[in-house]
């Protein structure tokens, strides 16, 4: 039975006033968790003063990879949020939470080298949004003894969306359920629109005023922009459907086979042809196969062995340094274009991103070849913003030297580089060793590099993986770990 925007209201009325937890609402920005906060906000102001003293914290998790245009909707509608709330004496406050610098998408893309996330390796979803949202609920729900979670969700999105729902039912509280996650086990799951309709949501949303003071007209139009055939008028029954359907998340996302959402804004909105170069690098470097781009070994040097071929793991040092290339080109394109985000012109990559990459790929990979910021000068024209970095132990014509010597060695292309790479990886770690006066596990580290780098090329590390170990049984998991043996 579909309960009318009044009977949600009042039901939230009865919960609020029913004990001391507070409420945390969960926000994206899009139509579901709009109505359902809306909702929430019309319920407390129609409470006496005195029954609304506790707190409704207002979350949104920004990937840093989002929509550009919802990203900067939301990131409006948050500011708005706080004025507003003050303005009207509610105990509202909106929190913007972004996952820590290690969790982010390049610094695991490009830094670490995971591939571009894929059914059988969905590494982002945790540690972009899960992550960062657990920790504050977390916090609070301990700090506080429990919480309550308002989430937009509904019945009917998706078969996935209907089973994690069902998950939340059995409870002895009517209307609220205990989350299954055990880390949030003290907080209670609210769905207040969960028996509406994508329409009921629209309706609700176009028929009643943003509290808050933004657009809801606006809201739609952002919907109506992301669909293909764009002349989709509201409606308000149920004899034809709503276009505003969209679907909006990472622009980075390699979940599905195109961001249509994108695609279609940039189709019917000449103002936001600024966005082109983003999807043009998604769809170049990220949608792709990327096998041969990978190295044959996994992330922590060990060989996992499928159907009689290696699976192969994190990206390589070139592919990795193309990627940022491609990235900060695109940033650039973007910004010559000079759209901005608020009054900042967009920025993709963050230089906080841009250290720790850096730090990963010279402390972590012992790639001393330090090519951050030689890449961001040469594709930006200015010099790179970083701190300064301990003298590396090879300078740049070192280095050159060491690759010749190494071709001269070994006169086929894929030994010379692996040779190559294991006398510079060794010299790397000598000199942190010296550099960090630690000693401790030294010559266990050194026999880890000997052995991640003990074959010539690919074919030999093959031969030796049948010789070795059975076959797995996944074939494309996570690059950092298997059950295999180690080279």
């Amino acid at each position: 039975m579909t309960m009318t925007a009044d009977q949600i209201v009042a039901e939230i009325q009865t919960l609020f006033r029913s004990d001391s937890m507070p409420w945390i609402v969960g926000y994206s920005g899009g139509k579901d968790s709009t109505a359902s906060l809306q909702l929430v906000w019309t319920a407390l102001a129609g409470l006496p003063p005195e029954e609304r003293t506790k707190m409704v914290y207002v979350i949104s998790t920004d990937t840093l990879v989002e929509n550009p245009v919802i990203a900067a909707w939301v990131q409006t509608s948050l500011l708005r949020i706080d004025v507003a709330a003050k303005q009207q004496g509610l105990n509202i406050k909106a929190e913007r939470l972004t996952p820590a610098v290690g969790n982010r998408f390049w610094v695991n893309l490009i830094g670490k080298g995971y591939p571009a996330p894929r059914p059988k390796f969905r590494w982002c979803t945790d540690r972009l949004k899960i992550s960062t949202s657990t920790e504050f609920i977390q916090k609070l729900s301990e700090s506080q003894g429990e919480a309550i979670l308002v989430l937009g969700q509904r019945r009917g999105e998706s078969q996935a969306r209907d089973k994690v729902m069902d998950q939340y039912k059995g409870s002895t509280r009517d209307r609220l359920s205990k989350n299954k996650d055990p880390k949030l086990s003290r907080v209670w799951v609210y769905p207040p629109i969960e028996s509406w309709t994508s329409d009921d949501v629209w309706e609700y949303l176009i028929t009643t005023p943003n509290p808050w003071g933004l657009d809801n007209q606006e809201l739609f139009g952002i919907y109506r922009g992301a669909t293909p055939d764009a002349e989709c008028p509201i409606v308000v029954d149920t004899s034809t459907s709503s276009c505003g359907d969209s679907r909006f998340g990472c622009y980075v996302c390699t979940m599905v086979t195109q961001d249509k959402s994108m695609q279609a804004m940039i189709q019917n909105d000449d103002q936001k042809q600024w966005m082109q170069p983003i999807l043009d690098f998604r769809n170049k470097n990220l949608a792709v196969e990327d096998r041969d781009e990978r190295d044959f070994r996994r992330l922590n040097g060990r060989l996992t062995l499928f159907r009689d071929q290696l699976v192969h793991g994190p990206y390589t040092q070139q592919r990795r340094e193309f990627l940022l290339k491609e990235l900060l080109q695109t940033q650039k394109l973007v910004q010559e274009s000079d759209h901005k985000q608020g009054t900042q012109l967009i920025e993709l990559i963050s230089v906080a991103e841009l250290e720790e990459i850096r730090r990963i790929w010279v402390e972590e990979k012992g790639e001393i070849e330090d090519l951050v910021p030689k890449v961001y000068a040469d594709v930006l024209g200015v010099a790179y913003p970083g701190r300064d970095m301990e003298q590396v132990p090879l300078d740049r014509g070192d280095l050159t030297i060491l690759r010749q010597v190494s071709t001269e060695v070994e006169s086929e292309t894929e030994a010379a580089q692996e040779l190559y790479k294991l006398t510079r990886s060794l010299l790397a770690l000598q000199f942190q060793s010296i550099e960090s006066h630690k000693r401790s596990k030294h010559l266990d580290k050194l026999e880890g590099v000997l052995r991640q780098y003990a074959f010539r090329n690919e074919q030999e590390a093959l031969e030796f993986a049948k010789s070795s170990a059975s076959s797995e049984s996944e074939p494309d998991g996570d690059a950092s770990d298997g059950t295999t043996m180690i080279a």
